[in-house]
């Protein structure tokens, strides 16, 4: 049977060098949250996905066997074949979730559910109360456990695999080795935060040829700032370890200063402190506030200029103390684009770059990058997941029942199409790592029609505070975005926010949101040519090549990845056209 995957390079050609040795390098994370698979070759990603694209459920965690065999696949590697398997987290997860895999699955759907249950609370003792999740790297519990990972491990991977050599590699490690791997930079001062991994929640290191990642400074877990946003995001009704970009949404609407609860989180002599509540108290404590009259909005603003503030002082003590000039960015935290347009705005930054897969997911790569020592070199694209033929998609179309045309000049057509207002789901070529839809699995509209809002909003399901995002040719960003000198890269994988021109509210209110940013997304034709293709061609007709680019899934459903997602969410979502690789489709 012909494979579906369009495959874009000799499987047998994919070698990692490292010195005179030739290693094909497998990198895991089976975190809690986000798990997924990479592949590289010479520091070059020759595939990456996560495991909610295989399970459709959105953050999905564990030990990610859905990516594992769809990298096989899709590369046409045997498992044999693979000679490192370069792996994140010492402690995190917990030893005994790898020891017994479906605890991933318990620990997924406890975080899930609505209310205040028996599994939360036991949970929340696990989380505070125990040492499983605040061990140091040389504490008698990790040093129990770590010669045992690579035996846990081994246990879940194919029979032809075990004899691979097994690294693993601390969890904030492998976010600052994603971040610098990724940038291109020579040098640079390296931040981390998430909610926790490893025991830690924060650090800062340095990142030079000679000395590799150099870390200079680290917070506890006791002193998340991830996790005080989970507290207050799940205090809203939204899910934790996902929706706390809902509150980055609500929080442009919002007055910090009328929240009376002063700033718990102090950064005295080089050490960072919390001393307010965590998890459940936390969570009662933010939902008797709401009662007694604050507001999601306001506690949002509060939460967010709490979390600016002190990224910014710590970021700005450390800048001062290295002479760096340049910065890089890992962990869920740096999801927040808002915090990454304060970052790029500093005076003294030169540059910054955010890894694409700035949560749990991009660690993998991080693993592979620290454990071979590898020379950091500029990210092009993020377009490492599968693509497939025209001939399968075409099979697919026609089972569909919907109709459809094939188009000599598709991006014309679709520029078309655009120009007539219409709302076009964009599925082409390899799919995007990464939370962010980066046009090959896109719904786009025209940015300057604020009636294109309401309309997605209530297609997709999407809450009507969440801002969309504009996709623009890189040529144009300039006179639309301010201060954009030092996130130009960081754009192109629509990680940053930028302050608005006049011309840019004016010309296209539907992706300026209410505080005046857009998270926008710079378009080069090297790093996508296809849909900077399309850009321009809209710019033929409208005048401009600005878009609106929000990702192609039903809200809180991960981004779809087979042409058969694709035809079901289109169906769904009632969009009026769906563009798949060069067939144009319509409703009936």
């Amino acid at each position: 049977m012909t494979s579906p995957l369009a495959l874009s390079y000799h499987p047998r050609l994919v070698l990692l060098r490292c010195g005179e040795k030739r290693v094909l390098a497998l990198g895991i994370n089976e975190d809690l949250f986000d798990s997924g698979v990479t592949l590289c070759d010479s520091g070059t990603v020759m595939f990456a996905s996560n495991e909610e694209r295989y399970t459709r459920r959105k953050n999905e965690g564990g030990f990610p066997r859905h990516a594992l065999q769809a990298l096989f696949d899709y590369t046409g590697i045997a498992p044999g074949d693979i000679q490192a398997v370069c792996v994140a987290g010492h402690a995190t997860p917990p030893f005994a979730a790898r020891l017994v895999p479906p605890l991933h699955d318990v620990v997924f759907n406890i975080k899930r559910t609505k209310g205040d249950t028996l599994g939360k609370r036991l949970l929340d003792a696990a989380v505070f109360a125990t040492p499983v999740s605040h061990t140091t790297e040389d504490s008698a519990l990790r040093r129990a456990t770590r010669p045992l990972l690579p035996w846990a491990l081994r246990r879940m991977l194919p029979a032809a695999m075990r004899e691979a050599a097994i690294h693993h590699v601390e969890h904030h490690t492998c976010h600052a080795a994603a971040a610098w791997g990724l940038s291109g930079f020579e040098r640079a001062l390296c931040v981390t935060a998430d909610g926790m991994g490893d025991g830690l929640s924060f650090t800062v290191s340095r990142c030079t040829p000679e000395r590799r990642i150099e870390r200079l400074w680290s917070a506890p877990a006791s002193s998340s700032l991830g996790l005080f946003f989970e507290a207050l995001t799940e205090s809203m009704g939204f899910t934790p370890s996902r929706d706390e970009g809902k509150l980055t949404g609500l929080a442009a609407n919002g007055v910090p200063g009328r929240i009376g609860i002063p700033n718990p989180f102090r950064f005295e002599g080089g050490v960072l402190r919390y001393n307010g509540l965590h998890g459940r108290a936390a969570i009662a404590h933010f939902r008797e506030r709401m009662q007694q009259g604050d507001s999601r909005e306001d506690l949002s603003a509060w939460a967010q200029h709490i979390l600016e503030q002190t990224v910014l002082e710590v970021v700005r003590h450390w800048l001062r103390d290295t002479g760096e000039t340049r910065l890089v960015l890992a962990g869920g935290i740096f999801a927040n684009v808002k915090l990454n347009q304060h970052l790029h705005e500093l005076e003294t930054i030169e540059s910054i770059f955010i890894c694409p897969n700035m949560g749990d997911g991009g660690l993998g790569i991080g693993a592979i990058h620290q454990t071979f020592g590898l020379t950091p070199e500029r990210l092009r694209d993020v377009f490492f997941g599968e693509d497939f033929t025209p001939a399968y998609i075409e099979g697919v179309l026609k089972g569909s029942g919907l109709p459809y045309t094939r188009e000599a000049e598709v991006h014309a057509r679709i520029a078309e199409l655009l120009a007539q207002g219409k709302l076009v789901a964009r599925f082409r070529g390899r799919m995007e790592w990464g939370p962010r839809a980066l046009g090959n699995r896109s719904i786009l509209a025209d940015a300057s029609d604020t009636a294109v809002v309401s309309r997605l909003n209530g297609l997709l399901r999407r809450n009507d505070f969440m801002p969309f995002a504009p996709a623009m040719l890189d040529g144009d960003a300039p006179a639309l975005l301010e201060d954009w000198h030092a996130a130009t890269h960081a754009a192109e994988f629509m990680t940053v926010c930028f302050r608005c021109s006049p011309a840019m509210k004016s010309g296209f209110p539907a992706v300026v949101h209410t505080d005046g940013t857009a998270r926008a997304q710079w378009v080069t034709a090297d790093g996508n040519p296809a849909f900077h293709a399309l850009l321009s061609a809209y710019k033929e007709r409208s005048g401009h090549g600005v878009l609106l680019n929000t990702s192609f899934n039903i809200h809180e459903e991960p981004i779809v990845r087979t042409p058969e997602e694709a035809v079901q969410a289109f169906k769904t979502s009632r969009l009026d056209v769906l563009a798949i690789e060069d067939f144009i489709v319509t409703q009936r």
